[in-house]
């Protein structure tokens, strides 16, 4: 015990001794070559001076450096990354959290406790995803309030968005109208809005320039404040079925894709922040133009 001591204590001491004697040997090694070599003494003074100096700057920073570590391995062992020191927002849930779990481990409610580690899970596996850039709804429309928030980033200066109307009552319920009042209430604000629609034959009818309502009356209102919309036929797409999909695109931010009930309903959508993700988005998008035609060029056929 005794030696284990005194060998903690030369470890402790070893960053200053060392800078020490770095020091010491550059400022002797000064002085005889100031002495023997004919050096003036004022540069001989001036270089032992420097040596020294340097020698307890080295040993300071080896001390830091050692503090560094200690400090990252007590976290770690607390299971707290360095990283959240210097985010406060985050730094403060882990530490709630952390208070929370220690007042629950002083019970000896079974049921509380097996319910909380299936509700920790559940929320570990939420948290996962977003460590990796993803936010997932599911059966809710709360992702409209996120959409919302990015489509109003003043770096989000152009929205693009496929929408696959399966059947007439998709973008119809009152969720659907107040997002598509917000698109056109940010077009008229200036955001570059690009709609591709893709429509089946029951809303698009083979050899009809116009598609049939309540689809027609969706699209114009956002033809008139200024949306470019285009259309696409759901038989053109048999040879591609991976352009069928319903996404938008957040300027160079994000991704979104939902899918949706026979109701018309979001039954989960899903939010990626990650660039393959939108660059794969954004070749979808490009394919899909290929199929496409404007709701202007088809209002001009129609006249």
């Amino acid at each position: 015990m005794e030696n284990q001591r005194e060998t903690e204590s030369k470890r402790k001491r070893s960053p200053v001794i060392s800078g020490f004697w770095a020091g010491f040997v550059g400022a002797c090694m000064i002085g005889l070559a100031g002495y023997f070599g004919g050096m003036p003494e004022q540069l001989t003074a001036l270089g032992i001076v420097v040596s020294s100096v340097m020698g307890l700057q080295l040993s300071q920073f080896q001390q830091s450096n050692r503090r560094n570590r200690q400090l990252t391995q007590v976290l770690e062992a607390a299971g707290l990354q360095s990283q959240l020191l210097f985010q406060p927002d985050l730094f403060s849930v882990h530490i709630r959290i952390a208070r929370a779990l220690n007042s629950l481990a002083e019970s000896d409610n079974a049921t509380l406790r097996n319910h909380a580690v299936a509700s920790l899970s559940d929320l570990h596996a939420k948290i996962s995803e977003m460590s990796e850039g993803k936010l997932v709804f599911e059966n809710t429309e709360t992702w409209r309030t996120v959409y919302e928030r990015l489509l109003r980033k003043p770096e989000v200066t152009k929205y693009r968005s496929i929408s696959w109307f399966r059947n007439a009552v998709y973008w119809q319920d009152l969720p659907g109208k107040k997002s598509l009042q917000l698109n056109c209430d940010l077009a008229d604000s200036g955001l570059l809005i690009q709609r591709s629609v893709i429509a089946p034959a029951s809303l698009w009818e083979t050899g009809e320039n116009l598609p049939l309502s309540p689809l027609l009356e969706w699209i114009e209102q956002q033809h008139i404040h200024g949306i470019w919309v285009k259309l696409v036929r759901e038989e053109d797409l048999r040879a591609e079925p991976d352009l069928l999909v319903d996404l938008g695109i957040y300027g160079e931010i994000a991704v979104g894709s939902q899918l949706v009930d026979e109701e018309g309903r979001t039954s989960r959508f899903e939010l990626d922040f990650r660039d393959d993700e939108r660059k794969a988005a954004e070749a979808i998008w490009d394919r899909l133009d290929l199929f496409a035609t404007s709701y202007a060029e088809l209002l001009d056929r129609e006249a």
